[in-house]
């Protein structure tokens, strides 16, 4: 077997050589002609040279004669410009008289125009020698130019689009002809004033260049032709973004059609959206561009602040590369140095990022004396960090030195690389600032918060320690997080010389830097020459969810993505779906693909493989990192976009050339690569993050929740606790507990510094020390619920300044890192085969198949489930469908709020019979009775001008809705199954608010199984069948409180049935003594801790204890000997002596505290303690889904 595999080996191998070599053989023929073109083109520069070099005399005696014609034509040029703008006048007069559709056509033409002036300037720089002089002088300008006009057209026509849009939803005023004659005399005019435009442009621009050219005495031609090579490569980039303008016309012009007739909400949204991809396609090339930008002292230039300010409060980081040209004063500065501090010319401003008024906070740079000062302003303070000093070049240099600022709530660092563009690169020290205070968020007003860079408008005036002279050197920003930041890519530039060369920066970094938004597209070469294809890369991302490859053609398609950690290869072909993963978890840190589609579809990663059977076809595209919206929706794909680093991406042993990208940057910011956020559903052991020797003086983090009972972290070694309790945040430490004055229960986030003083501690929240004290009010619910944390952070020596990463956290269901969301998985995510949320550390052999899966008995009038679904599936045509079964006559069974026209959804039962209700005077319902005690299933959906209601199968006679009502639906989050928690339901509504007494299974929406629940109360599991006495125990637990002691003599004896082999049967502790007895593995065992030591025995049966059978089980200690016995098996004995004084039953809510984490699933009886039955109706506390009195029989 080894020989053949082998073999068919080395066959592969041998055919992908000749297929090498062939290509190698073609690639050779193609050089030589390009070589033989290329001397052809070098033999034709070199006698226009000779011929210009001997026209140079003629040219100088004609060079007076030129003068006096452009002064002429400056002359004419005024007057044109007279008329110009009467023309201008006239035309936004017409403008602003015509419909959105006419501004998008306008819009269209404008980029049609600029496309067209792109394309002469590539053709004029490829084929004219004259041309590639003038060009090497105004390039720059040129792409500068053409970018600032195309982004500013393209943002004036997603305006436009999304104006038209909204024209169109609420019905369309002038009809279709109007329209296109409006239009029509629009576009005459505007190309009329474009052509007249143009032509004084071209006119101006032409003799303007002829003066220059003759004036530099051919030397400069010579210098033209040398670097014309280089003129061209930066002007080829310009290609790619040509290609895309002709996409947007296209997309524009659909805009036109709509015109002609109402189309669909859906269509005009698909149309918006390829828009705004094309936009955000022009954006992404700016953002590529590979150049710093170099002021001369007297301009600046306003960038977009980040979008999210919420991602800097906490954590921010800052790339940036600059050097420093060391020049004169400008005379303005000069006569405002006398009113300004005493300054020096090496003192100049670098940014500012903060309000407007330049009060509050912010972050900073500015270069004093030579030196880089960084400062930023957290609550008031002003922290500043003073580095080294920045590279002093001449203009036209390339050196460049490096600035890494990073901070992490008050925390800050700062690294400098010294000419990191040349071979003698110096990275120096880290530079860092501890400041001691807990005062560390940078809070911004979204509505006021400005970003200068380089210098600031004269009616700005910066705060004291950046108010400099305005730069002279080179900036490149890359990146502020993890987001690319282009100074090409501003709001504003003012007094930017825009003829000024870039200072060209080498791309050390061959990775391309995936934003978690976009995707790269590329078309495959002759697809349909080769039936086998290999496409290579390289990854470096944290995520443990992304999409990496999807590959596609009419009638089939494979993706491959990573889903909590896990490798999946899912496809559809000849109507057969495929899904294979990965045994184990799967890192994108360094790791090295290969997708081999031959005979099998196989994904090598590593040195391991998953693959699947396969039908060869010719596949036309694949995508890299992500998928446009409409093929996630063809295929129902849910794997989020690629956030990390890829590179070395090959396909068939070729260089990828991309058609489309979208969110992808050029370089790799490693450095703050990582997890910093999770939702947790059980408390996080901070242990699991940080390795210390000693205690920690600081833990800051943020933290999100709607729900006012919430474990955030907590630490067994450190031993302390953060927690919600109704609400107000608790923290415990060393039998101290203390508790804030306010609620955080707000569903905004929240930023927490604790720092340990001599003194006590000290709690800081949202920059606001925190009143504390000790409360007898606050009562911590049981249960899980979600919260969101972020920015978990330590103050440690000797390590980086960034949050943790949370990607090494363990899986389980309680965790779920890389995401803030505050309601479970959505129905249809992939998510591994986990146990389920109300069972969270659930494992073990299962005994038999349990009740249907997610089926739940709603046992009290207050039971309810809640969920959180999608919003654009519950306001667009919702479809609901589940199965229920009541004996009783009236309850509520579902139920949604609504803020719109319409308030609410809800299915109840009245009478007997099924409802469906939208509000008062929309109802409708079942004729037959359903409380018989049988399962029926129902399904409702809303349509946008009825409603509809089945049960059985059997139509109900629709609702109506006026006015298309259904069309704008609002409904809000959380869905109930039962009944109304927070009775908010009018009488008016005429609809119960208790819960309907039964059982719901197979809770769907769109007909997709929904995930687990949000949150429960008083919910169990559904026996569907016979019942007998006993608890049954799905996943809560009993407490019973000072009932329970062990002394010198004790006997403790139950029976057990379970339906999982591992779980915590019962658990004692006070102080430092405890008392366990467990299942593992179809074992019984008993720990027995004491002051003494730990002590422990188990027994396995001689009968299988998932035989379906009640198993008696004793424990009992005489003096210091413990007994274990199951069945007739007798345990060893050892000695112990204990106390206790509470016990827990079935599980407990400190997972830590027992050997056996996971809580019992199963039923019990029998339950006696030294001979005496103990009963769990009275004096005990019930958390979770237990039935107390009764279990399923078995069949």
């Amino acid at each position: 077997m080894a020989s053949g595999s082998s073999l068919r080996e080395v066959a592969e191998l041998l055919l992908y050589a000749d297929d090498v070599v062939n290509r190698t053989n073609d690639l050779n023929k193609e050089s030589l002609a390009a070589l033989q073109h290329l001397q052809h083109i070098l033999a034709q520069l070199e006698s226009e040279q000779r011929m210009l070099h001997n026209n140079i005399a003629d040219i100088f005696s004609g060079l007076e004669e030129i003068k006096k014609e452009s002064a002429k034509y400056a002359a004419q040029m005024d007057g044109a410009m007279l008329e110009l703008s009467k023309r201008l006048n006239n035309s936004l007069l017409t403008i602003a008289k015509v419909n959105t559709v006419g501004k998008a056509e306008e819009h269209v033409e404008e980029l049609s125009t600029m496309a067209s002036v792109l394309q002469e300037v590539m053709y004029n720089a490829t084929y004219n020698t004259e041309q590639l002089r003038i060009q090497g002088v105004g390039c720059y300008d040129n792409i500068i130019k053409a970018l600032e006009t195309a982004e500013s057209t393209a943002n004036q026509s997603g305006v436009a689009a999304d104006q038209a849009l909204k024209a169109m939803e609420g019905g369309l005023v002038i009809s279709a002809e109007e329209m296109k004659d409006n239009s029509t005399d629009l576009h005459t005019e505007a190309n009329n004033t474009q052509s007249h435009i143009t032509t004084l442009s071209r006119t101006a621009y032409s003799h303007k260049n002829r003066v220059k050219k003759l004036s530099e005495k051919g030397k400069s031609l010579i210098g033209g032709i040398l670097t014309a090579e280089d003129d061209i490569k930066q002007i080829k980039r310009v290609k790619s973004f040509n290609r895309a303008l002709p996409v947007l016309n296209n997309k524009l012009v659909q805009i036109k059609a709509l015109s002609g007739g109402t189309p669909t909400s859906a269509n005009i949204t698909e149309s918006i959206i390829r828009i705004k991809d094309i936009i955000n396609e022009a954006r992404n090339f700016v953002n590529r561009i590979s150049a710093a930008t170099t002021f001369n002292g007297k301009g600046h230039v306003e960038l977009h602040p980040p979008k999210k300010l919420e991602d800097i409060k906490a954590f921010t980081a800052v790339d940036l590369s600059l050097n420093h040209h060391h020049s004169k004063l400008p005379k303005s500065d000069q006569r405002r140095k006398r009113h300004q501090h005493r300054c020096r010319e090496d003192n100049l401003f670098v940014f500012y990022l903060g309000n407007k008024n330049a009060s509050g906070d912010y972050i900073g740079m500015a270069i004093r004396n030579t030196v880089l000062i960084c400062v930023c302003k957290l609550g008031g303070i002003i922290h500043k960090v003073e580095t080294s000093q920045i590279t002093v070049t001449n203009v036209n240099s390339s050196n460049f030195d490096r600035v890494f600022f990073r901070r992490v709530y008050q925390d800050a660092e700062v690294n400098i690389t010294q000419n990191y563009t040349s071979q003698t690169a110096i990275s120096l020290p880290p530079v860092r600032n501890l400041p001691n205070t807990t005062t560390g968020v940078l809070s911004l007003n979204p509505d006021s918060v400005v970003f200068y860079v380089g210098g600031y408008p004269e009616d700005f005036i910066p705060p004291e320690e950046l108010r400099y002279h305005k730069y002279r050197g080179a900036i490149k920003f890359s990146y502020i997080n993890d987001s690319p930041v282009s100074l090409f890519n501003y709001k504003r530039a003012v007094n930017m010389d825009l003829k000024q060369p870039a200072a060209k920066i080498s791309q050390t970094e061959v990775s391309d830097y995936y934003e978690g938004t976009g995707y790269r597209m590329a078309f495959i070469k002759h697809p349909e020459k080769k039936t086998r294809r290999l496409f290579k890369f390289h990854t470096n991302s944290p995520e443990m969810n992304a999409l990496l490859f999807y590959i596609e053609n009419e009638e089939s398609f494979f993706c491959v993505f990573v889903a909590r950690g896990l490798l999946v290869l899912r496809g559809q072909q000849a109507d057969r779906e495929v899904r294979v993963q990965s045994p184990d978890r799967v890192s994108l840190s360094d790791k090295q693909f290969a997708i081999i589609i031959a005979d099998r579809f196989i994904v090598h990663y590593g040195s391991k493989e998953i693959s699947t059977d396969y039908i060869k076809t010719r596949y036309t595209r694949y995508y890299i990192g992500g998928l446009p919206a409409q093929l996630r929706q063809r295929h129902n794909i849910t794997a989020a976009p690629l956030r990390g680093c890829v590179d070395h991406l090959t396909a068939d042993a070729e260089v990828a050339e991309y058609n489309r990208t979208l969110g992808v940057s050029g370089g790799c910011p490693v450095s703050v690569l990582g997890v910093h956020a999770a939702t947790l559903f059980s408390p996080l052991a901070i242990e699991s993050l940080f390795v210390w020797n000693e205690p920690p003086i600081r833990v800051s983090l943020s933290f999100r929740s709607k729900y006012r009972h919430a474990v955030l972290l907590e630490s067994s070694s450190q031993d302390f606790q953060l927690s919600l309790a109704d609400g107000f945040l608790v923290f415990k430490s060393y039998n101290c507990t203390l508790w804030s004055d306010k609620r955080y229960s707000d569903g905004v986030w929240h930023y927490l510094s604790v720092e340990w003083m001599p003194t006590g501690v000290e709690l800081s929240i949202d920059n606001v020390n925190v009143t504390l004290g000790q409360s007898s009010l606050i009562s911590q619910q049981e249960g899980k619920f979600p919260v969101c944390i972020e920015n978990i952070y330590a103050r440690r020596p000797d390590h980086a300044l960034t949050p943790a990463d949370l990607s090494v956290l363990s899986l389980t269901a309680d965790i779920f890192p890389g995401q803030c969301r505050l309601h479970p998985p959505s129905h249809g995510e992939s998510v591994p085969k986990k146990p389920q949320k109300h069972k969270p550390t659930t494992a073990g052999s299962q005994c038999r198949q349990q009740q249907t899966q997610h089926e739940y008995q709603l046992s009290e009038a207050n039971s309810w489930l809640s969920y959180t679904l999608p919003q654009q599936d519950l306001d667009y045509r919702p479809h609901f469908s589940l199965h229920f079964m009541t004996k009783t006559s009236k309850g509520l069974i579902l139920h949604v709020a609504g803020r719109g026209v319409i308030p609410l959804l809800a299915l109840y039962i009245a009478n007997g019979k099924i409802k469906m209700s939208l509000g008062p005077n929309r109802t409708i319902q079942h004729k037959q009775k359903s409380n018989d005690g049988n399962w029926h299933k129902v399904e409702l959906s809303i349509e946008k001008s009825t409603f509809h209601l089945l049960v059985d199968e059997i139509r109900v006679t629709d609702g109506r809705l006026p006015k298309d009502e259904g069309s704008s639906l609002d409904f809000h989050n959380p869905v109930y199954l039962g009944g109304d928690p927070e009775r908010s339901y009018s009488k008016e509504h005429n609809v119960p608010t208790n819960s309907v007494i039964g059982c719901i299974r197979d809770f769907k929406m769109y007909d997709v199984a929904v995930s687990q629940p949000n949150s429960r109360h008083k919910i169990l599991p559904c026996f569907d069948g016979r019942t007998e006495i006993g608890t049954y125990f799905s996943g809560g637990h009993i407490v019973l409180d000072h009932f329970f002691t062990v002394g010198s003599r004790f006997e403790l004896s139950f029976e057990l049935r379970p339906q999982h082999l591992l779980g915590l049967l019962f658990h004692l502790q006070s102080g430092k003594t405890s008392l366990n007895v467990y299942l593992m593995e179809n074992k019984v065992g008993v720990k027995m801790k004491d002051g003494d030591g730990a002590v422990s025995v188990s027994v396995k049966p001689r009968k299988n204890l998932c035989d379906g059978k009640f198993h008696v089980v004793q424990v009992s200690k005489q003096h210091a000997v413990i007994k274990l016995v199951v069945d007739p098996t007798e345990g060893p004995s050892t000695s112990s002596s204990t106390s206790a004084a509470r016990l827990y039953i079935g599980g407990t809510t400190n997972r830590h505290i027992a050997p056996v984490s996971s809580p019992f699933i199963g039923c019990l009886r029998n339950v006696r303690f030294n001979r005496k039955s103990v009963g769990f109706e009275m004096n005990s506390r019930v958390f979770g889904p237990v039935s107390v009195n009764k279990c399923p029989a078995e069949s």
